[in-house]
């Protein structure tokens, strides 16, 4: 027979020893990687149904605003939640005010002598020297000299005990009221020349419809006087008066009645009541 190919012989394909898949008209290596199964476009699928879950979502910027919002607002209560905050807080204010005041010490002391002299040892004795010199305010009974009183009711302390307290106590309509002074009566009961128990100037003269005629002076060293219960006066506002110096007439008032004539005296040193019967000499 003739070797030459029969022109209807059909040809052998040798695609497959040219490096083709069947499936791959591309080309290259025909083992899949993919899993059986699944497919490519299911791989990629997967892939961006992942990247859309929230759990491997990254958070956008609104949501990075709110969680700094939660984490600013959740730290003062975890801060306070300490048990040191508090006490760490009054220790710093309590320093704060203890340099405040050192501060404020230092600035106010005492400057130098101009002379730079030492003088530490003669002041201190000026000093004792103008303190004995500086007595206190001399107070006499209120009453002329040789009269004759006695205290009928005595002040309200309110340090004394319930009984001594209730028998210093005002009983006016159905009230009872502190008594911040002495009353003071004749012995013979007697209406009696009203006397100025220190030196002051009267800074007022009223006519009290409860306390009948009130005379108020003040004196030296803070104190102010009340004469109280007056029938009559015989001093004016502004004017300075003199220790034993006459102001007016004991009386009778409303709001003591049942106490008869008599003068309610009364002592404050600035504000504070005091018991004249502390600064009066012994009767």
């Amino acid at each position: 027979m003739d070797d030459k190919k029969h022109p209807n012989q059909p040809q052998l394909n040798t695609e497959n020893h040219q490096g083709k898949s069947p499936t791959d008209p591309l080309g290259g290596n025909s083992a899949s990687t993919n899993p059986p199964g699944v497919s490519q476009s299911g791989q990629r699928m997967d892939a961006r149904a992942n990247a859309d879950s929230p759990l491997t979502k990254r958070p956008s910027k609104m949501d990075r605003q709110e969680l700094s919002k939660l984490v600013s607002k959740s730290f003062p209560r975890r801060l306070f939640s300490k048990r040191w905050v508090y006490p760490a807080i009054y220790l710093g204010a309590a320093a704060v005010i203890i340099g405040l005041m050192y501060v404020r010490t230092q600035g106010t002391s005492v400057p130098a002598t101009s002379s730079g002299v030492d003088t530490g040892s003669t002041t201190t004795s000026q000093a004792v020297q103008s303190a004995s010199s500086q007595t206190a305010v001399a107070f006499h009974w209120p009453v002329a000299e040789g009269t004759q009183v006695k205290v009928t009711l005595g002040f309200f302390n309110p340090k004394a005990t319930a009984a001594e307290q209730a028998a210093t106590l005002v009983n006016y309509d159905g009230g009872y009221y502190a008594h911040h002074g002495l009353d003071i009566q004749a012995s013979n009961q007697q209406p009696f020349a009203v006397m100025a128990a220190t030196s002051g100037k009267v800074v007022s003269v009223v006519n009290d419809p409860l306390k009948g005629q009130t005379v108020k002076v003040v004196s030296s060293d803070g104190y102010t006087e009340r004469y109280e219960s007056l029938s009559s006066v015989k001093v004016s506002q502004g004017q300075t008066i003199q220790a034993g110096q006459e102001l007016g007439m004991s009386g009778t008032c409303q709001f003591e009645q049942a106490a008869g004539n008599h003068l309610y005296f009364s002592i404050c040193k600035g504000t504070t009541p005091v018991d004249p019967s502390t600064l009066l000499p012994q009767l």
